[in-house]
């Protein structure tokens, strides 16, 4: 898998960053080497070890925008076809999604609708024997390069989800980000009829669906970002042997390998924690919603302290764009804290998972 991603993947990064185009190709590439179904092999939930690892290597090699694009593909919109594709059309879409011949995305948020995706306002309506949709998304990755949209939009009995092909699909921005510029974001507006076998989610049922594929998203998010810290923390440890300051290696000056020990210790306890919620939702079939999303904020906010902590070992060669990653990395972290929900969401999703247990506050607590 590294082998793959460095050979044939790594090198399409600088094109995407530079023209800001997210590479289908990539979907093509890892699709075709059957990576995607291996991922998405076994139970309903697939092989989440291969999920977590591929999110990692991703991270670790540094595809940025790139890497998040294959992710939202296979982590977002492969789990929401394949838990719901009934039709032939769906079915196919989802074929084409898991081969790496169609790249896919999911559409949600809305000039005013965020977070609380209950308030979406694009319309599915029915017209004769087929239904308009028409509507307007505001942040949707990879979203010019998409073959198939999966629109989250409002019809009379509630809230569905429409495969929308590319002909149905009108770019009217690309939005200039400041970090994952490999990763096209896009808004989107939709004025296109559709058949009844391209609603993949029934209205009024989409809201739970979508929340159902959101914890691999979440789950995917965190390893990626654990695979950057990964990529930072070896560069780093590496500068310290080779990079000499009064006469002797950085590492000989305590300050610098101590705190390095420190961002070292930290990054791999996150990762067992991830590592071991993984292997307890894999044992149990089903996931912690709340402390998944614990998890992805607390792996987000940590990577930013992480990374900069590392550029900060290089000096001023840490804020040169063509010398260090790091002005690439600290730019494309910051979309772990907003991708797949806030930190203030993850956090009321977490609150929401509290344990209590009143016999032991009666014990330990005096009135």
């Amino acid at each position: 898998m590294r082998a793959l991603v460095t050979d044939r993947v790594v090198p399409l990064v600088p094109g995407a960053e530079s023209e800001r185009k997210f590479p289908a190709e990539a979907v093509g590439v890892l699709g075709l080497a059957g990576l995607f179904r291996e991922r998405w092999s076994g139970g309903p939930h697939g092989d989440l070890g291969k999920s977590v690892l591929l999110a990692e290597e991703f991270g670790r090699a540094g595809l940025g925008g790139v890497g998040v694009g294959v992710g939202l593909h296979l982590e977002a919109a492969v789990p929401l076809l394949r838990g719901f594709a009934r039709t032939e059309y769906a079915r196919k879409v989802l074929d084409h999604a898991l081969d790496g011949r169609f790249v896919c995305c999911v559409a949600t948020s809305e000039q005013e609708v965020g977070s609380n995706l209950a308030e979406v306002g694009t319309e599915l309506s029915r017209e004769g024997g087929r239904w308009r949709l028409r509507g307007t998304k505001w942040f949707v990755s990879p979203g010019a390069a998409a073959d198939v949209v999966l629109v989250l939009c409002r019809a009379s009995e509630g809230l569905a989800l429409a495969l929308v092909p590319r002909e149905g699909v009108r770019v009217v921005k690309k939005v200039d980000t400041m970090g994952m510029r490999g990763l096209e974001t896009c808004r989107l507006a939709f004025d296109t009829e559709i058949p009844d076998e391209a609603i993949l989610v029934r209205p009024g049922t989409a809201l739970p669906a979508i929340g159902s594929a959101l914890v691999y998203e979440r789950l995917s998010t965190a390893a990626m970002m654990l695979g950057v810290l990964n990529l930072a923390l070896l560069v780093t440890a590496t500068h310290l042997r080779r990079r000499k300051q009064f006469g002797v290696p950085l590492y000989e000056h305590q300050v610098l390998r101590l705190r390095l020990a420190d961002l070292i210790a930290q990054t791999t306890l996150a990762q067992r924690g991830l590592y071991a919620t993984v292997a307890e939702f894999t044992a149990a079939g089903v996931a912690n919603m709340c402390e998944v999303a614990g998890i992805k904020a607390t792996v987000a906010r940590m990577a930013e302290r992480v990374a900069s902590e590392c550029a900060h070992v290089f000096g001023g060669h840490g804020y040169v764009e063509d010398e260090t990653c790091f002005p690439q990395l600290l730019r494309d972290i910051r979309i772990g804290r907003v991708g797949a929900g806030t930190d203030e969401m993850m956090w009321e999703l977490a609150a929401k998972g509290m344990r209590t247990d009143d016999a032991l506050y009666d014990r330990w607590v005096w009135s």
